[in-house]
């Protein structure tokens, strides 16, 4: 039996059940009653028949009617054929009788019979009896006048039962007929909102909002129209379940950190996008480690709160952090998830940051360590000759005048960094700033026994021809160039071409420095901007190591990139492109106040 239908069937069931029991119990009733009304019809009609005898025979008697009237009144009277009659005299001599009695009257002794069923104590005593034979009901009565015996024979009526009760079985049977009938489309009929309401349930548990059909008889109408208003707040609810777990799956996936969540079972219940990169994939000793780190959390049965796990895992030339926390919900059922971080940089930086500070430490140290020294050596009077006193001073100034530099490199670039102002923007000529710096830088070049070239386009006659200009500030673009002929005249030894230019290209003006000097190599070139790096740290009395690092916050500033292509033995060069007005992207510089509307 389907189980949608299974109560409506078991309804139905008990129904022809009832139905059943009632028509048998009916049947068994009325054949009961039937039967009863026929003995009941049988009594009266013995009892008629008796007292019609006992008239005739009294009659017969009195005089008044002859034998032969006698035989003539019995037999046209009560030759019914399932009746008889038959009357004696007091001697038990038979004075008339029917026809039908003939049969009963060979097999029974009607004296016999009569002192069976009336007795034999006196001729007064006057009785009926009734006696129910197999084939006839009979009764005797005595009277002064003789006997009589009637009888009603019980075929007809046995007969007339048997005929009453096969069609009673036949309707029985009609009945059982229809009540399966009924059964049937009773079920049918009744289970097809049931058949509706399951389907629309299972509809529903996909996620669909289902309405059905409130033109419904009966009360199926009122289920139909709760069932709607339900299903409206399921879908609504599910609706909005699902909006968070798809906003809720857009976060995770935006994070950078990836994520990692088991059940209590250990099975994976989401893991980001960035977990798989940061792990390599699924098939990864990484991926299958923290794993196993999260699994022990949720095993230990660390509750929420409780610290859960964290470690560091390398990753070639990455480091990951992988911070795991157990979860538990209001059930008790253990779960954890883990954040796993590429702490790579952060690691750098803070190498960088206590390499930093040693590195002001030391540079500030060294000159302030001269100067105590050689001020202490001339207050005890150690230095007493005038050229020795010139040269400690001399000493001094030099050291006074690089701390000052040290200080001053870190005051800008300190200021770089935590000034969100603007440059102020100019038109810059790229030639006249290329010839310009040239000249002011000639001498320090030749000093340093270097060859200072310049290298623009140039003209018919061999002179520099004109570049386009650009729209920057031409102090900054003069200081990172300084800053780069400054490394480079540090980092070339004598005898050694340095070149400072500028060329057009399709973006804008490419300004360079470019040296045929030490070099440096891939590690070092990677460094050469973080503060106090030093290529050669046999260089480190000419320079504070802040210049490249303030060149690039200058670069930064204007959104412009610094090139840097460099190999050991063949030199550097240092580039930035300077675009065109139409390409220009400059939200850090701003328009000299006198421009401003």
């Amino acid at each position: 039996m389907p189980k949608g239908k299974s109560y409506l069937a078991r309804f139905a069931l008990i129904t022809v059940a009832c139905c059943l029991m009632i028509t048998l119990l009916s049947f068994g009733l009325s054949s009961y009653l039937f039967t009863d009304a026929f003995n009941r019809s049988d009594a009266e009609t013995l009892n008629s028949i008796l007292l019609s005898g006992e008239e005739l025979l009294g009659d017969y008697a009195l005089g008044l009617t002859g034998r032969g009237t006698l035989w003539n009144e019995v037999n046209p009277v009560f030759n019914t054929g399932d009746s008889f009659l038959v009357l004696l005299d007091r001697q038990g001599n038979i004075l008339a009788y029917t026809d039908a009695a003939v049969p009963y009257m060979v097999r029974i002794d009607p004296m016999k019979l009569i002192a069976r069923l009336t007795g034999s104590d006196g001729d007064a005593v006057v009785s009926r009896y009734t006696e129910h034979g197999t084939v006839a009901y009979i009764a005797c009565s005595r009277t002064d006048a003789g006997f009589v015996i009637a009888g009603k024979t019980r075929s007809s009526a046995i007969g007339f039962i048997n005929a009453f009760r096969s069609q009673m079985l036949l309707w029985t049977g009609a009945i059982l007929i229809l009540a399966g009938l009924f059964y049937w489309f009773s079920t049918r009929i009744a289970a097809r909102p049931a058949k509706l309401l399951l389907e629309a349930s299972e509809r529903i548990v996909s996620g669909e909002e289902v309405r059905m059909d409130e033109d419904l008889p009966g009360e199926i109408s009122e289920i139909a129209q709760a069932f709607n208003t339900m299903s409206s707040r399921i879908s609504a609810a599910f609706h909005s379940l699902k909006t968070e777990r798809d906003n809720m799956n857009l976060i995770l996936e935006s994070l950078t950190e990836g994520i990692i969540a088991l059940d209590a079972s250990g099975n994976v219940m989401h893991m980001n996008s960035a977990a798989l990169s940061l792990l390599g994939g699924k098939d990864t000793p990484l991926y299958r480690r923290v794993l196993s780190e999260i699994r022990s959390v949720i095993e230990s049965g660390a509750a929420r709160g409780e610290p859960g796990a964290a470690g560091k895992i390398p990753s070639g030339d990455r480091e990951l952090l992988y911070v795991i926390s157990p979860l538990t919900d209001s059930s008790g059922t253990r779960a954890a998830a883990a954040l796993i971080r590429d702490i790579t940089e952060e690691e750098r930086l803070e190498r960088t940051r206590h390499d930093y500070v040693a590195n002001i430490s030391h540079e500030l140290r060294t000159p302030l360590t001269s100067i105590r020294g050689i001020a202490e050596g001339i207050r005890d009077g150690m230095v007493t000759e005038k050229a020795d006193l010139d040269r400690c001073i001399g000493i001094i100034v030099d050291e006074s005048t690089r701390l000052s530099r040290l200080v001053n490199d870190l005051l800008e670039l300190s200021g770089l960094q935590s000034s969100d102002s603007a440059f102020e923007v100019e038109t810059v000529d790229p030639t006249e700033l290329v010839l310009d710096l040239h000249d002011r830088n000639r001498s320090l070049f030749e000093t340093a026994g270097l060859s200072f070239d310049w290298d623009l386009p140039r003209d018919a006659d061999g002179g520099p021809e004109a570049l386009p200009t650009v729209t920057s500030n031409e102090d900054r673009l003069a200081e990172v160039l300084t800053i780069f002929l400054d490394n480079a005249r540090k980092y070339t030894p004598a005898g050694g071409r340095v070149v400072l230019g500028a060329s057009e290209t399709a973006e804008g003006i490419r300004f360079f420095v470019r040296d045929n000097g030490i070099g440096m190599d891939e590690e070092t070139c990677r460094l050469a901007f973080d503060r106090f790096h030093q290529a050669e740290k046999s260089h480190s009395d000419k320079g504070s190591g802040l210049g490249l690092a303030i060149a690039r916050e200058i670069m930064n500033k204007m959104d412009v990139s610094i090139g840097l292509v460099s190999s050991p033995g063949e030199g550097s060069e240092f580039s930035f492109v300077i675009p065109f007005p139409e390409n220009a992207k400059t939200p850090r510089l701003s328009p000299p106040a006198g421009d401003m509307a």
